[in-house]
């Protein structure tokens, strides 16, 4: 039987380490969400944000979100926030340095999340993440989310198990809070803190679950459910790719995947040409290398970008857990 959702009103979301806006597009095709700020440091990333949500501001530096500063940009409430965290530095293709590692931003988004005091979050990464420094640090992630409050589901979801032909998997977690209600001012919490930075580092699919309310968390770093399928059929795949493909927000310059050739003269070829037409080659090669570096920039904000199809089934899931606190208070 499938479970009944009560209606929610619109929740507003902070987008952390947004890249190219995936998170958001993944709670767009869910429906219910609305994205208040972005947050994205890379320059190309901004561009494609400012390109597809031209209406969402964005602050660059994680390290600069304060209720202050989400005031300063007309944000004046946050139901949720949802975090792309960096990834290298849980990646097995990396040195999993973890929570010595300069790029993680673990400690950032506790900051925040101890600052804005949302009634729920949702981070994504790599698997490698649950299985860093032997399950320490995952561990930690845990016992940060407990001291401020919330409850944990987490499980992985592969790209393939929404129809995709490659796996991608990626460990999602939903944090939603104990208390229906989080306080009604900002400023009541600016001063809470919380000491993430130290223990973080210096800077739908059946989720294992870990309740603050249990006055213990679990945190042995348990088998997670995993969807294997990757036939289409779990009633997203088709609704979603729909959806996706036909967003007024995806451009040519997000999809196309090819860099024009370019025959390259050698030097004796180009003196051999007229002035005119050495002038219009250098202008055409000077084309060329600005394109093929701005390919590179879109490989990579491909590459870790999230894949919507895979956000959108994670949104229906906290709207069932937000639903039932509904239905509790």
């Amino acid at each position: 039987m499938t479970e009944q959702i009560t209606p929610l009103e619109t929740q507003k979301v902070l987008d952390l380490c947004s890249g190219i806006g995936g998170f958001t597009l993944g709670h767009m095709i869910s429906g219910g969400f609305e994205t208040v700020a972005f947050c994205e440091i890379n320059q190309y990333c901004q561009q494609v944000l400012n390109l597809r949500f031209p209406q969402i501001p964005i602050i660059p530096d994680i390290h600069d979100i304060t209720t202050e500063s989400l005031y300063r940009v007309g944000v004046t409430e946050v139901d949720g926030i949802i975090a792309g965290l960096p990834c290298p530095p849980f990646s097995l293709a990396g040195k999993q340095q973890a929570s010595k590692d300069e790029r993680n931003l673990f400690g950032e988004f506790f900051r925040v999340l101890g600052c804005v005091r949302p009634h729920w979050a949702i981070v994504e990464n790599v698997p490698g993440l649950i299985t860093a420094e032997s399950g320490e640090f995952f561990r930690a992630v845990l016992w940060e989310f407990a001291s401020l409050g919330f409850d944990v589901e987490w499980g992985i979801v592969s790209a393939a198990s929404v129809g995709a032909v490659h796996k991608r998997e990626r460990v999602w977690i939903i944090a939603h809070s104990q208390s229906p209600r989080r306080g009604t001012s900002w400023s009541h919490y600016e001063k809470a803190g919380t000491n993430a930075a130290s223990v973080c580092g210096a800077n739908h699919c059946n989720f294992q679950r870990s309740s603050q309310s249990d006055n213990s968390v679990e945190y042995g770093v348990r088998a997670i459910a995993q969807r294997t399928s990757s036939r289409g059929d779990d009633g997203f795949s088709a609704r979603l790719d729909r959806c996706l493909l036909t967003h007024a927000g995806l451009t040519d310059c997000l999809t196309a995947a090819t860099v024009p050739s370019f025959s390259r003269l050698s030097r004796r070829e180009i003196a051999a040409l007229t002035l005119y037409c050495q002038q219009e080659y250098r202008q055409l090669w000077a084309e060329y290398q600005a394109i093929r570096r701005q390919h590179k920039q879109q490989l990579i904000a491909l590459g870790n970008a999230i894949v919507p199809q895979c956000a959108a089934p994670i949104f229906e899931r906290l709207k069932i857990i937000l639903s039932q606190k509904q239905k509790n208070s």
